[in-house]
């Protein structure tokens, strides 16, 4: 018990010391005492108390009045150096202190991955998600980019394509796992009875594909390469797709986990001699220090989503 009255006691003091240095600062700033207690929300002989009360501390002088003006003295003028740096401290001591507490862990993630892969992501077993509130920030490839890019995000788990040098150049790249597209039709497609399509079926088919360039770019180059003429025809993402397909407004490739929950009304085939697939990872910020349960957050996501089987 009385240790603890010691540091109470103790504790009392150093408020009360701050509170005066907070003071001294005020009236070196406005040189006013009447000044200095309105933004202080206290009375003017407090101020002249607390000045005082310093001035005894220190044993020194610290301000004189010439005409109604009040000056610091030399004494006043180190002071206030000492005081004005005491401040920043404090202010760099609840910032570090608060950096500590329990923040939200902001998770921006790409569409795709966030619907397809989100019991891999959120493992209810992850003592992490459970310590520590998590937002999710679901976004298509380019607003994600332009999150990192513009330091709103420090790490992103999205798509990797080798042609956006941006992201290669500018962050840290993780993979995680690399899954191959499916070629995806309606259930009662010509080409859904066949047991082997070549790429030669596919000639003058309308061929969907999703909004993102680099995507895009990736599936016309793989249909190129084998010499294949199609009609393409672009669509927002993959759901809307996938509504298209069901409709018979053409075929399109696509991850087979974006479809696991639609094969009572699409089909899917593999196509001979014709591999698209693409990878996936962490896009980690350089400018950006994660926190320790960042950290434990990427590790988990690693961790489950590298072990995740895909066809």
């Amino acid at each position: 018990m009385i240790i603890d009255n010691y540091y109470q006691l103790r504790m009392k003091e150093w408020v009360t010391m701050n509170e005066r240095y907070r003071t001294f600062i005020l009236l070196a700033q406005y040189r006013s005492f009447t000044e200095t207690a309105k933004h202080m929300f206290c009375s003017q002989p407090t101020v002249s108390q607390h000045i005082q009360q310093l001035e005894k501390e220190l044993g020194c002088q610290l301000i004189s009045r010439k005409k109604r003006q009040i000056e610091l003295t030399t004494q006043g003028e180190i002071v206030l150096a000492y005081a004005q740096k005491m401040q920043e401290m404090e202010q760099q001591l609840r910032l570090a202190v608060k950096q500590t507490q329990q923040e939200n862990i902001k998770l921006y993630i790409s569409h795709y991955i966030a619907d397809s892969f989100f019991n891999e992501l959120f493992d209810k077993n992850n003592t992490t998600y459970q310590q520590y509130p998590y937002e999710i920030n679901s976004f298509c490839y380019e607003d994600l980019k332009s999150s990192l890019v513009e330091n709103h995000a420090k790490f992103a788990v999205m798509p990797i394509y080798n042609a956006d040098t941006i992201v290669h150049q500018s962050f840290d790249i993780d993979i995680l796992f690399e899954e191959e597209f499916v070629l995806v039709m309606a259930a009662d497609h010509p080409l859904a009875s066949r047991k082997i399509i070549y790429a030669r079926d596919l000639k003058n088919l309308s061929m969907l594909l999703p909004q993102s360039p680099y995507l895009g770019q990736h599936i016309k180059e793989a249909l190129h390469k084998k010499a294949v003429p199609v009609y393409y025809i672009q669509m927002t993402n993959f759901e809307i797709i996938k509504k298209a397909v069901q409709q018979g407004m053409g075929v399109s490739f696509l991850p087979y986990k974006s479809i696991e929950d639609s094969l009572d009304k699409l089909t899917f085939k593999y196509v001979k001699g014709l591999s698209i697939k693409r990878k996936n990872g962490i896009v980690f910020n350089r400018n950006q220090i994660l926190n320790e349960q960042e950290q434990a957050f990427c590790e988990r996501i690693k961790k489950n989503l590298k072990m995740v089987s895909v066809r």
